[in-house]
């Protein structure tokens, strides 16, 4: 299964998603769960993250770190969902009170070993600097990346948001096509919990 689909599959999965998002999941887990508002279009004519026949992105090596590799976005990340993360990181801030970004740097990791081999990971920047920073010397003031989770049936986008300078971390899980799993990483609830699948499968 490709991972990452251009607008025709994407709308397909996002139907089958309709079908059940009615009933979300009374998960025995005591997280909140939400409807998140819609903020950006949730599909485009172009993939979310390009791959190539390897499923690996498919551009250039930024750099390399022990655990992840990362990439540009540009030419990578599909601009339209360029915009849903930049909204949806945007939105999930103003929640926690967080700073806000406005996409105009960001990297692509794919990581390479541990829980995180193979995850697909997009990551924010306030600027080219702190990029550079973050990227190339490990100085990381704040963090703003949100890991691309895919199911049999749609694209899990779970959200990590910290702030070095006062300790803080935060998590949410988004599960097409707008259930908010707040206060939680999608890895934490499982995918079927993420999506509201009941135990018998309905």
């Amino acid at each position: 299964m490709r991972l990452w689909p251009s607008w025709p599959a994407l709308a397909a999965l996002v139907a089958a998603l309709l079908l059940s998002a009615c009933s979300v999941d009374e998960s025995p887990s005591d997280h909140e769960i939400a409807r998140i508002p819609t903020l950006a279009p949730i599909s485009g004519p172009t993939p979310m993250v390009r791959m190539n026949a390897e499923e690996k992105p498919d551009g250039p090596v930024v750099v390399r770190q022990d655990k992840e590799v990362y990439y540009s976005c540009a030419g990578l990340v599909g601009e339209w969902f360029l915009k849903l993360v930049v909204a949806e990181m945007n939105f999930l801030a103003r929640q926690e009170e967080l700073e806000r970004m406005d996409g105009s740097a960001c990297a692509v990791s794919l990581g390479l070993k541990g829980m995180n081999t193979d995850r697909i990971k997009v990551h924010l920047f306030r600027n080219a600097t702190e990029a550079n920073e973050c990227l190339f010397k490990r100085r990381c003031d704040m963090a703003r990346n949100v890991a691309l989770i895919p199911t049999q049936t749609a694209i899990l986008r779970s959200y990590f948001l910290s702030d070095q300078l006062d300790k803080r971390f935060v998590q949410h899980c988004l599960a097409p096509p707008n259930t908010w799993h707040k206060g939680v990483s999608c890895e934490y609830i499982g995918k079927a919990v993420a999506l509201g699948v009941k135990a018998d499968g309905s």
